[in-house]
């Protein structure tokens, strides 16, 4: 009777840890497809999950290596797996024509040899190291790429084309690579650096007035600490910032320009610096000393002519000539000619961006 309850009990036991074991690869099973589902690489390939007694076997086809691989890994990686047997394959590449013709011409004791059967079989069966108790991903992924390398070599030999196959194309030249761009400096230009400039356009007392822009360039490059920053040639603009022209009988004219704008590599900079100023002749004391003598001279020749009576009149007449022929020619105007060298000292640092590379002088 004893043994009859002891056979009982072990055969309830045995039914129970049976049950437990196949529900037990069952949810590896599901855990390895859902990682296989969940993962880009894997998730389009055809693979098949086996799991008995917690080894997980992969079968079915997979596009390249790296796809085998990260299978490998994702199985090896469920929790409660064993080991991990690898029987996915790789497309098989296609045989050339020529390589057909030699197959069929082959005697019949060759085509049942064990070269062509190697190439009809899918890859064997790679066993691997259990994984269940390890966490150093880089000896499996040793180990894997070992196995792989061994694997291949049939499959290499099996796909080799004869020699009468024709020659793989040659590969495309390589695209010449871009050059690199050019490196970007930054510079602050303190105040009180020099600017000498030599004008392009003129500048007249006489016409041109107040807020007027001229285009000149630079005579000598803008110097910081010993490196030249702006080369010789680069555009500056001048502004009239004061004009004013002599009047008809007293006066003097007088110009006064300041740094405007700086165009340097593609930008514009606004300057501020001193004044550069012009200043006519005045014509006040020769007018006057025109006007007497003309009077002196009128007034001789009415007394000669004309008596006391006529020589107020004659001294008239002759001042009245002399304003006349000096109103006629006007106050001394000033004028700037093209190509009239300018110095100017900046009031405040301007920041500027540049490329050494494309910093050469225009003239």
């Amino acid at each position: 009777m004893r043994k009859l309850v002891i056979a009982v009990l072990a055969a309830g036991l045995a039914l129970i840890f049976g049950c437990s074991k196949a529900r037990n690869d069952e949810t590896i099973m599901t855990g390895i497809k859902a990682g296989l589902f969940s993962d880009t690489q894997t998730k389009s390939a055809n693979i098949d999950v086996v799991v008995k007694n917690g080894t997980a076997t992969l079968v079915g086809e997979v596009p390249d290596e790296n796809t085998r691989y990260e299978a490998f890994k994702i199985a090896q990686e469920t929790p409660g797996v064993v080991n991990v047997q690898d029987q996915m394959s790789l497309p098989q590449a296609p045989v050339s024509t020529a390589s057909r013709t030699a197959a069929d011409t082959a005697p019949a004791a060759n085509k049942g040899g064990s070269g062509s059967k190697r190439a009809r079989e899918s890859l064997p069966v790679r066993p691997l190291a259990s994984a269940a108790n390890s966490n150093d991903s880089s000896a499996k992924s040793q180990d894997y790429s070992q196995q792989q390398s061994a694997q291949s070599q049939p499959a290499q030999a099996a796909s080799e084309a004869p020699a009468s196959a024709p020659a793989a194309a040659p590969e495309s030249a390589a695209a010449p690579a871009a050059p690199a761009p050019p490196p970007v400096r930054q510079v602050s230009i303190p105040a009180g650096t020099p600017v000498h400039i030599q004008m392009i356009d003129s500048v007249d007392s006489a016409t041109n007035h107040t807020g007027d822009l001229f285009h000149a360039s630079l005579a000598f490059p803008i110097v910081v600490n010993g490196e030249a920053i702006v080369p010789t040639g680069a555009d500056v603009y001048v502004k009239l910032t004061n004009s004013s022209s002599a009047g008809r009988m007293a006066g003097r004219s007088e110009l006064t320009l300041q740094l405007a704008r700086l165009d340097f590599q593609g930008k514009s900079y606004a300057l501020a610096s001193d004044d550069y100023q012009d200043v006519g002749k005045s014509r006040g004391k020769r007018t006057a000393e025109t006007v007497g003598v003309g009077a002196a001279v009128g007034a001789v020749l009415g007394g000669i002519f004309g008596g006391g009576k006529g020589a107020a009149i004659g001294a008239g007449v002759g001042g009245g000539g002399g304003a006349a022929a000096e109103a006629a020619t006007k106050g001394q105007q000033v004028h700037i000619a093209p190509e009239t060298k300018l110095d100017f000292n900046l009031q405040q640092p301007v920041d500027i961006t540049y490329s050494p590379g494309k910093n050469t002088s225009t003239r």
